[in-house]
C-alpha cells in the first residue's frame, strides 16, 4: 500500500563517525540496505562496514581491501553482498559476512551492482565492466573509452545503464552489448533505473556533474527538460518503489523529490559532501554516508 508523500519532519535515528583508520580518511562512498532492510552495508575508508539498520549496532568491520572501498550492493534474495575498490579487486561475501569470491580488474573499482534478477554481477572501472555471475566464477569483461563512473539494471534485469566520465550514459544489454548512447554535458556522477514493475516504460535518472538532473526513457528519448539542482548530485536513488528521488550532493544535504525531478524538500542535513543516499526497502527511513566520515539513518 502506498504511504502517500513522506513526512516534512526528519529526525535521526543513529548515526555513526567511522574513525580514520590506518592513516586512511574513513569518507562513506556507498551504503545499501539489504532486501528485507535489516541490514546497511557501508564502504567506509578501506573497510566494508554492516550494521544492524534499526539500532546502529556495528555487526561486521570487515579489512579485506587493501584501499579505498568505493561501491557495496546486496543481492536481491539478500543472501551475498559485493564490495568493489581502488585495490582493483571485487570480493563477494555471503549474507554471514563471509569472503565467497574474490576478482580482480587493472584499475580501480568505481561501481559494484547485482542484476535483480539473475543475480549476475557488474563491476565497473576506468577501462571496462565485468559481468561475473559468482556460482559459475567466470567473469566476462568489456572495454569502454571512458571511466565509468556510475551504474545500474533496469529492475526486469535486462539492461545495464552506466554513466560515463566523458558525460555518456551507455545502455547496455545482459551481455554488455551497447544499445544506445546518450550524451549529456559533464560527467554522469549517479545514476538509477525507476524500479516500480507497473510504469509503462522504462525511466532511467541521471544526475550530472554540470549540476543537472534528467531523465530519459531506453530509447535515449529525454522526458522533460533538464532539471537544474544548483549543486553536484553524488547520490541518486528511488524511495518508495519509485515515487520519489533522493539525491545526496555537494550541498551537504539529502533531499526529495519527486519522481520527475521537483523539489520536494530536504530530508537530511548532512556535515560534509554526501556521497551516499538510500532509502528503506519497506520502510520511510533515509540512510546517507558522508565525506567526513558519517554514516546516518533518518525518519
Amino acid at each position: 500500500a502506498a504511504r502517500g508523500p513522506p513526512a516534512m519532519r526528519v529526525s535521526a535515528s543513529w548515526s555513526d563517525n567511522v574513525p580514520e583508520r590506518d592513516g586512511q580518511k574513513s569518507t562513506v562512498w556507498d551504503l545499501a540496505f539489504s532486501p528485507d532492510g535489516n541490514r546497511i552495508v557501508a564502504a567506509a575508508g578501506n573497510r566494508v562496514l554492516v550494521y544492524n539498520a534499526a539500532s546502529g549496532d556495528l555487526m561486521h568491520s570487515l579489512k579485506w581491501h587493501k584501499e579505498a572501498v568505493y561501491s557495496v550492493d546486496y543481492a536481491a534474495d539478500g543472501e551475498n553482498f559485493a564490495s568493489g575498490s581502488a585495490d582493483n579487486t571485487v570480493i563477494v561475501w555471503t549474507k554471514k559476512a563471509e569472503g565467497v569470491l574474490k576478482y580482480s580488474h587493472t584499475d580501480t573499482i568505481q561501481k559494484v551492482k547485482f542484476n535483480p534478477v539473475t543475480k549476475q554481477l557488474a563491476s565497473c572501472t576506468a577501462n571496462d565492466f565485468g559481468l561475473c555471475i559468482p556460482e559459475e566464477k567466470a567473469v566476462t569483461r568489456t572495454r569502454v573509452n571512458s571511466r565509468i563512473l556510475c551504474c545500474d539494471w533496469s529492475h526486469d534485469g535486462q539492461y545495464l545503464a552506466l554513466g560515463l566520465y566523458n558525460g555518456c550514459v551507455s545502455i547496455r544489454d545482459q551481455t554488455g552489448q551497447e544499445k544506445v548512447s546518450i550524451k549529456r554535458n559533464a560527467p554522469v556522477w549517479t545514476l538509477a533505473f525507476n524500479p516500480c514493475k507497473t510504469e509503462a516504460v522504462h525511466v532511467v535518472a541521471v544526475g550530472c556533474w554540470d549540476q543537472t538532473l534528467s531523465f530519459y526513457q531506453l530509447s535515449g528519448i529525454q522526458l522533460g527538460k533538464d532539471r537544474k539542482l544548483n549543486y553536484d548530485p553524488c547520490s541518486v536513488s528511488y524511495f518508495d518503489d519509485g515515487k520519489y528521488l533522493i539525491v545526496g550532493g555537494s550541498n551537504r544535504k539529502v533531499t526529495l523529490y519527486s519522481k520527475d525531478g521537483i523539489h520536494l524538500c530536504p530530508l537530511v542535513d548532512a556535515d560534509d559532501w554526501c556521497w551516499a543516499s538510500k532509502g528503506h526497502p519497506t520502510l520511510p527511513f533515509v540512510a546517507s554516508g558522508t565525506n567526513n566520515g558519517t554514516i546516518s539513518v533518518n525518519h
